[in-house]
């Protein structure tokens, strides 16, 4: 019976997949500037600085904001993960180890923690996954912003979210392993619901 076959699992990121902006938003307001999401390229907002200020922003920045208070949700990712529910096993797996601040980023996974059970309260608390090293999960299908979460370990299918850091990767690379560019989650609910693969 369908009941009884296996459901697929999903591990969906959360900085920049499901949320984004805070980061930013945290980094305006410690230089009292505008910096808009078009104006950085990378990854770690924060890298805009020079190494010796942006240690002592990170520094700043672990002491004193939970960015998830500054973050936006990503448009029609909170519906689309609770309609995927009903089909996928749901994992939300997340990074919270900054190397350049080991100690002081730990607080991260407990705003990270709080966050999830506050605004995803049909994700299993013990499918709430908090990792650098997510090539070890065991799963079917990856959703990710960043290429380096993508290209190994485990998923048939992995999707990448679309990024102002990540379209430097062209569409023949990243089908090199196996990633498939998408613009937004209502291509991700489109392709893994209703079977259309994105445009």
């Amino acid at each position: 019976m369908e009941s009884r076959k296996r459901m697929k699992k999903i591990m969906i990121d959360l900085d920049e997949t499901i949320v984004s902006g805070g980061y930013l938003e945290a980094l305006n307001e410690y230089l009292h500037t505008n910096y808009r999401p078009k104006d950085v390229k990378e990854y770690y907002v924060s890298n805009i600085l020079t190494p010796e200020e942006n240690s002592k922003y990170l520094d700043y920045f672990y002491q004193n904001i939970n960015v998830y208070e500054k973050s936006h949700l990503i448009p029609d990712a909170i519906e689309v993960i609770q309609e995927l529910n009903k089909y996928y096993d749901i994992y939300i797996c997340s990074a919270f180890i900054d190397k350049r601040k080991p100690l002081a980023c730990s607080i991260q996974a407990k705003y990270k923690y709080e966050w999830i059970l506050k605004n995803m309260p049909y994700i299993d608390p013990k499918k709430i996954i908090l990792t650098s090293s997510k090539d070890l999960i065991m799963c079917d299908v990856k959703i990710d912003d960043k290429v380096s979460n993508l290209k190994d370990g485990y998923g048939k299918i992995k999707l990448l979210l679309n990024q102002k850091h990540n379209e430097s990767y062209s569409n023949e690379e990243l089908a090199q392993y196996g990633i498939l560019r998408v613009k937004n989650w209502r291509e991700i609910y489109k392709l893994l619901i209703e079977g259309e693969s994105p445009q």
